[in-house]
């Protein structure tokens, strides 16, 4: 193997990169959520839903979290994985789950929503602290046939392009350059259901810590890392100028809503460009990014706080959405009314 990535650097520390069966070509990634004013109200909503992951052509792997978006609502998200195509096809075609979507009210207190990607595997790559041998975190990286494999491709900027395949053959330049979103629809989301037409190219970062396990590096960790980490979301989530359509910062759950020593953060850009940008240069990330190396860096022992992230770069018509009784800043909604179109339920 070789000892330096394409930076033409060493690397300072180990990281692993996941791995599908070599006959994978894509895989689904599934966002199920109920919105609602109280995070008791959105997990019941949840539980209304949660029969559906179970059973026949189920998820291979199945996560939950909540989070508390930018107008204060409440989100319970089912955070649901296939690795075969034909599976999540007949899943999602069936009766049940079918119907049952189709007859979430249209009104009341609660909303819902959905954000399903089809990734190609050379449109996505991984970066793991750990070996899922050693720290089992959440992720796709649960599946049983996924690897974790050292990787020299990262410890530099720019190393996240490098590891998507694609990235040697396309340039991925997106459909939506700048992400200007629309301030005033023309209709009130609220009560309706409404479906967005997602620009091609746009990224997806699925980013997690998980400090379970943690003795040594807890108490770093939460007093100044996940600070950091915290204030980077919230300002992607409420500036739009950097080409973040959404962010999420979630709290993960076990199935029956028990809390988790973890959390991860959900965000869709304009393009793989546009959260490369941020990483490299902001100061958000940037304190991230210190915060992190002083931490690992006080010599207390080998690094006990795992940390992942899953980035994808979404070909159009790879993404398909729908809201039901969501407000209007929900996911990506507030794209323009070019990318929207919308029937009342």
């Amino acid at each position: 193997m070789s000892t330096t990535g394409r930076s033409g650097t060493t690397p300072r520390f180990p990281a692993y990169s996941s791995h599908f069966p070599e006959d994978t070509q894509a895989f689904v990634f599934a966002q199920y959520a109920c919105q609602a004013g109280s995070l008791g109200q959105a997990a019941n909503g949840a539980a209304t839903i949660a029969e559906l992951f179970s059973g026949e052509h189920q998820p291979e792997v199945l996560d939950r979290g909540w989070f508390t978006d930018t107008v204060g609502a409440h989100n319970v998200v089912w955070l649901a994985y296939w690795f075969d195509l034909e599976a999540y096809d007949r899943w999602q075609r069936s009766d049940r789950v079918r119907s049952a979507w189709e007859q979430l009210p249209s009104d009341g207190p609660v909303g819902h929503w959905r954000e399903v990607c089809v990734i190609p595997v050379e449109r996505n790559e991984t970066l793991h602290t750990h070996q899922s041998a050693d720290y089992a975190t959440s992720g796709l990286s649960q599946h049983e046939a996924v690897e974790h494999l050292e990787t020299q491709v990262h410890d530099y900027w720019g190393a996240a392009r490098d590891r998507i395949a694609d990235s040697a053959v396309d340039p991925l330049e997106p459909a939506l350059p700048v992400f200007e979103p629309q301030t005033a629809l023309e209709r009130d989301t609220l009560g309706r259901r409404v479906t967005v037409e997602v620009p091609g190219n746009v990224a997806l970062i699925r980013t997690a810590q998980d400090w379970s396990a943690s003795t040594l590096y807890r108490e770093k960790y939460l007093a100044d890392v996940k600070p950091a980490k915290d204030r980077g979301v919230d300002y992607l989530a409420t500036h739009p100028d950097s080409g973040c359509i959404a962010a999420r910062n979630l709290d993960e759950e076990s199935a029956d809503g028990t809390w988790l020593e973890r959390t991860c953060t959900i965000a869709w850009f304009a393009s793989l460009e546009h959260l490369m940008t941020w990483c490299r240069s902001h100061r958000t990330h940037l304190e991230i990014y210190a915060s992190f190396f002083q931490m690992v860096g006080g010599g207390e022992g080998p690094l006990d706080v795992a940390f992942w992230h899953e980035v994808s770069v979404l070909p159009s018509g790879s993404v398909t959405t729908e809201y039901v009784n969501c407000h209007q800043a929900t996911g990506f909604l507030p794209l323009t009314a070019d990318h929207r179109s919308t029937s009342t339920a």
